[in-house]
């Protein structure tokens, strides 16, 4: 019971530190690096911090080839799903893209079922049908905006790509391999994507104008890449792919919530419903993985149960 629950708050973790990204980011873009550079700077300086670190913690980085090619493939599907979405804002809104990039649950549970044989309970099934309400009710923020066929490529083939990773992390070769050893590989490989984009675009590495902008993009690094990165790998690790695909709801959850106390963007009726949804799909998920799984007469108090326990039903024969 005690390893599930570390898997749950692991994925919680993960997702909610995803949704930090717009924190740091933005500025770093306002302040003139293009969003190419940002992403070469996001997993070049992560995997160059945590590949510091496990030197100096004398950690064995030997890996097999079968590992170096999985790897590989891992680092390629994660780092293509953060390219790939940021390039959809500019031809979709960027509530429509994220509400579609959230299908990859979806596509993680049916991968699971076909391929793996794996067994999802209902009560989990409802909670993925309900984040992905909760998310689209969040991300409509009633501004309206053209929808290209591009864009509605390029956020599809996100789901796709984000729920391989998921899927890859956990039924791959790799799958028992340290959290700190994979969350290396991976950003390093994903690092390596990225500065290969710059170059076949021939676009120069934007420089770090000021030392303000290297602290955003240093946090960038840290905390919605590396802590969230190595928090999902440890999450799937835990309790399974389609589990910690649920528990990410709580990544746009989070970026609207900086975007309204650090932003001073507006919350409005049908995003504090989405905010509701998600928090209740949560729940349900940590309640079907409790050691008596889901039962719905757990939300009842206890004081309540019993109380009705001892009424008496009325006899109408008189």
């Amino acid at each position: 019971m005690m390893y599930r629950l570390k898997g749950l708050i692991y994925g919680v973790i993960s997702s909610a530190t995803f949704g930090l990204i717009p924190l740091f980011a933005l500025p770093a873009i306002r302040n003139g690096i293009g969003v190419d550079s940002v992403m070469f700077y996001r997993f070049g300086i992560s995997a160059l911090v945590l590949g510091l670190w496990l030197v100096i913690r004398r950690y064995d980085l030997r890996i097999s080839g079968r590992e170096l090619f999985t790897l590989a493939g891992l680092g390629i599907f994660y780092a293509m799903t953060a390219l790939l979405l940021t390039t959809s804002y500019l031809y979709i809104p960027s509530g429509i893209a994220t509400t579609i990039h959230f299908l990859y649950p979806v596509v993680v549970t049916t991968v699971m079922i076909l391929f793996f044989k794996d067994k999802v309970s209902v009560p989990v099934i409802g909670a993925t049908l309900m984040a992905i309400l909760g998310v689209y009710l969040l991300s409509n923020n009633g501004t309206a905006g053209t929808v290209s066929l591009k864009g509605l490529l390029l956020v599809l083939t996100t789901v796709v790509t984000y729920a391989l990773y998921i899927v890859g992390v956990n039924k791959s070769c790799v799958h028992r391999m340290d959290g700190l050893k994979l969350t290396f590989y991976v950003l390093l490989a994903g690092a390596m994507v990225f500065g290969l984009n710059l170059s076949v675009k021939g676009v120069p590495l934007d420089p770090i104008p000021d030392w303000e902008t290297g602290v955003y993009l240093l946090l960038l690094a840290l905390i919605p890449t590396l802590v969230s990165d190595f928090t999902l790998i440890l999450s799937v690790q835990h309790v399974g792919s389609t589990t910690t695909a649920v528990l990410g709801c709580m990544e746009p959850l989070t970026a609207v919530c900086m975007g309204v106390w650090f932003l001073h963007e507006s919350l409005g009726f049908w995003q504090l419903a989405g905010i509701v949804i998600i928090l209740s799909a949560v729940s349900v998920v940590i309640l079907a993985n409790s050691k008596d799984g889901f039962r719905p007469r757990r939300l009842i108090p206890l004081k309540l149960r019993k109380a009705v326990r001892w009424i008496k039903p009325i006899n109408f024969s008189h």
